[in-house]
């Protein structure tokens, strides 16, 4: 199971947020690191991932079983399905 950069770009963008509002969500000092994240440098932890997936309102849950469901991680995910409305 890996959550991409590009599936946590896609998760803020669909979410209307932006990379500080994300890094605020994940509890992290700068938007740098949540950006270097969206590039594939580094991972949050999985308390930051749910803090996002919370903050976006999404089920991470959901997300976490889409992420493990596909066959490689350059598939997008369809986050609509993990909507929390």
């Amino acid at each position: 199971m890996y959550i991409t950069g590009s599936d946590l770009r896609k998760m803020r963008l669909e979410a209307g947020l932006t990379t500080v509002q994300m890094a605020k969500l994940a509890d992290v000092k700068t938007r740098k690191t949540y950006e270097n994240w969206e590039k594939n440098i580094g991972s949050p932890s999985m308390n930051q991932f749910i803090a996002m997936c919370t903050g976006c309102q999404f089920n991470s849950s959901a997300i976490v079983q889409m992420a493990m469901d596909r066959s490689d991680a350059s598939q997008q995910m369809n986050l609509e399905s993990a909507a929390v409305r």
